[in-house]
């Protein structure tokens, strides 16, 4: 299976397609460029964030120091002044020192909220603090801490105040206590680089003792926008936003030049190869003057005029020598229509041309009836008038412009392109009425002739069916030559069991071994009534072969007996059969029996002799031998004598399917013949009434009025069983009284004669 079958189907592109091709991979790099590019800044920028977050936590942690740092510078200060410590002797100028001289002094910056001294045991010298300052501090544990309230954060800070400045390890006087505005303090004391101080924010609930330890753990903030990064950015984007539109200008300039410089030429150039290859019966086109734009392609244009004009001048010297071989090798010389090499030739054309297209394609085979026959009897010359005869006719009778082939012999064909089925089949029909109507007496033929035709239909786009399209018209052909079939007959899946006869190897072998031994032939009997007292006059013996648990029926028996010329050992072999059953009494006595012998068979001498051969059970059995119309007007002078020496011995004579062939009534009044046995298809219409009923009643008393007997086939209900009656039949055969089996019914069993009576 081929690879990549969609694509397969647009190959080759046209310029067109590579220049939008050329022109959407340009835009596919530049799409896969500007995404690197947006990749690269955004891993830049994804590192530079990261740098910026620990450079901001850097900036932050120094921060926070530097103000630790300069609360206990200010503590310090504080805590070595004298009044300070006084406080801790007297506080009883506590509120003024610490409302007035403290906060008032500038000592401490704008920050700070609230101060507060306490005691060694932790208790502020004020009974109520101020500004939320604690009323008790652990002496063990004065690390700092941070709260929020109303949305405000505050940093507590405290620090002790030793007995002995600049001794921090004499004994403490007490503690010094601070309250910071946090982000206040944050913002006045750092021009942050990194941190955007507004986006500051701590997650510690209200009331909440956030130790100073954990604020890092709790801290939030967003990074001020980096200026460079941003400009870098929107540097890109600006560039990416001016180099599209000259991109896509580009793009469009260079379709236009392409589609203008080389795709319009190339078009121009391959319309006129296209006129050349189109050109009716191989003429070539004008020259093609227009000038090209590019040298390469002007070049090409110069060189396919110089070709052109070389091929016309050789054109022109071969074409009247091509026309006369030509029409020789591919026409018939007898008929003058197209032979099996032109046949060959248009099909395989056909099917290049109209292979994938969704196009309707026919095959009709036509066949001459027993020409083989006719040949032999009137001689090859009129054979061949016979010939010429159905090609004329043929020809007059299809549609215009419709080929017909003769593939050899006998045989005919003609295809159909584009034609509805029914078309077909109405063209099929009027081919073989035309035929049956055309009066070959003049070529001193007495019979009709007649020819059978195969009809097949496919689509072009089914390529496995159209390449078995001449097997299917022939497998429809043979199928309408069978006895009993329309002499028209259209392919349908069905006809592949049929033809499997023709073809398997098993069911050939098994007929092959049926004729060399004759073991595997099995006879089973129809019986043929008496009218007249309902009693069974006969059984007609017809012919099965045994395979296994299998019967191989007539139908699948035959095609290969006729294909193979096999019809005379073949009657050799089921003679040999009734002979050993006539032997063994398998037939009920005071009955007959009637075997069916080809239409070779009645003209060979051997198959003569053994049938004489069993005139020694005629005293116990009628024994009648049916023959086709067929097989009468094939060698009808030797088939003629040898019927009537049989009928001197004793044997009856029955034409069997009389009504199917060819005879006509003055034709059957010279043959040797007592029986005259109506093929179904005149019990149907005897039956159906009407006027093709009229004329068969009419037909039956007039073959009665000349002497012979009529024996009706196919009798399958009591209402056509009446019809008979009433019209003079002397014995009837069908369903209605047995159906064929192994053994040989007895008479008393057809109980539905006496209700008949």
């Amino acid at each position: 299976m081929p690879l990549w079958p969609g694509l397969q189907r647009l190959w080759p592109l046209t310029i067109r397609a590579y220049a939008i091709s050329f022109i959407v991979l340009m835009s596919l790099i530049f799409g896969i460029l500007s995404w690197i590019v947006e990749h690269k800044l955004d891993t830049i920028s994804a590192t530079a964030n990261i740098h910026n977050t620990n450079a901001a936590n850097e900036e932050f942690a120094y921060v926070i120091s530097h103000v630790i740092s300069e609360i206990k510078q200010r503590a310090e200060s504080i805590a070595s002044q004298d009044e300070t410590r006084q406080q801790l002797v007297n506080p009883a100028y506590y509120g003024y020192w610490r409302d007035n001289r403290v906060r008032a002094t500038g000592i401490l910056p704008g920050y700070v909220q609230a101060v507060e001294m306490y005691t060694r045991q932790g208790k502020p010298l004020a009974a109520n603090p101020i500004s939320d300052m604690p009323t008790q501090i652990n002496p063990l544990d004065i690390s700092s801490f941070l709260t929020s309230r109303r949305g405000h954060y505050y940093l507590y800070v405290f620090y002790p105040i030793p007995s002995i400045e600049g001794r921090p390890d004499s004994p403490l006087l007490g503690y010094l206590g601070f309250k910071l505005d946090f982000l206040n303090a944050v913002k006045e004391e750092q021009r942050f680089s990194y941190v955007n101080p507004n986006s500051i924010h701590i997650k510690v609930d209200e009331r909440e003792h956030l130790p100073f330890s954990q604020l890092t753990s709790r801290l939030e903030f967003t990074l001020l926008p980096n200026p460079e990064s941003t400009a870098l950015a929107a540097t890109i984007k600006q560039l990416q936003q001016q180099v599209l539109p000259v991109l896509i200008g580009l793009s469009l300039l260079f379709y236009l030049m392409l589609a203008s410089l080389l795709a319009a030429p190339l078009r121009r150039l391959s319309s006129h190869i296209d006129a050349l290859r189109e050109g009716q019966g191989g003429l070539l086109a004008e020259s093609f003057t227009r000038s090209l734009p590019v040298a390469e392609l002007e070049k090409v244009r110069h060189s396919l005029n110089d070709y052109q004009s070389k091929l016309e001048q050789m054109h022109h010297s071969l074409n009247e020598k091509n026309d006369e071989l030509w029409t020789l090798a591919h026409h018939d010389p007898l008929t003058g229509v197209y032979n099996r090499r032109g046949f060959e030739e248009d099909w395989e054309h056909v099917r290049s041309v109209s292979s994938g297209h969704r196009l309707e394609i026919s095959m009709l085979l036509f066949d001459c009836d027993h020409f083989k026959a006719i040949n032999d009897t009137y001689g090859h010359q009129t054979g061949d008038q016979v010939i010429q005869a159905i090609t004329r006719t043929l020809q007059s009778t299809l549609r215009h412009g419709d080929r017909l082939y003769r593939l050899g012999g006998d045989e005919f064909a003609t295809l159909f392109l584009d034609i509805d089925p029914n078309l077909a089949l109405q063209t099929a029909e009027r081919c073989i009425e035309a035929v049956s109507q055309h009066d070959f007496s003049s070529l001193g033929i007495r019979e009709p002739v007649r020819i059978s035709a195969g009809l097949a239909h496919a689509s072009a786009t089914d390529a496995e069916t159209l390449a078995t399209l001449p097997k299917q018209a022939d497998m429809a052909m043979y199928h309408a030559k069978r006895p009993g079939k329309q002499k028209i007959a259209v392919y349908d899946d069905s006809m592949i069991n049929d033809a499997g006869v023709l073809f398997s190897t098993g069911v050939t072998n098994a007929v092959f071994e049926a004729i060399d031994t004759g073991e595997s032939i099995e006879m089973h009997y129809q019986p043929v009534v008496n009218l007249a007292n309902g009693e069974v006059d006969y059984y007609e013996a017809l012919v099965r072969i045994r395979e296994g648990y299998e019967l191989i029926m007539p139908s699948s028996i035959f095609p290969i007996i006729e294909a193979r010329r096999l019809e005379a050992e073949f009657d050799l072999a089921v003679i040999g059969r009734i002979e050993k059953e006539l032997e063994q009494g398998i037939i009920p006595a005071r009955t007959g029996i009637s075997l069916n012998v080809s239409g070779p068979g009645v003209t060979n001498p051997k198959i003569i002799g053994k049938l004489l051969e069993l005139g020694r059970f005629l005293d116990r059995y009628r024994l009648i031998i049916e023959v086709t119309e067929t097989a009468l007007i094939t060698q009808l002078h030797q088939a003629s004598a040898n019927l009537n020496k049989l009928r001197q011995d004793g044997f009856k004579i029955a034409l069997d399917d009389f009504g199917s062939g060819y005879s006509s009534l003055g034709y059957l009044a010279n043959m040797p013949v007592d029986i005259i046995k109506f093929d179904i298809s005149m019990v149907r219409h005897l039956d159906a009434g009407g006027r093709q009923g009229l004329i068969v009643e009419n037909l039956a008393a007039m073959i009665i009025k000349a002497g012979y007997h009529l024996v009706a086939e196919g009798i399958e209900t009591e209402k056509t069983l009446q019809k008979i009656l009433g019209n003079g039949f002397s014995r009837g055969q069908g369903y209605l009284f047995g159906r064929p089996e192994n053994t040989c019914r007895d008479a008393a069993k057809f109980s539905i004669f006496s209700k008949t009576r």
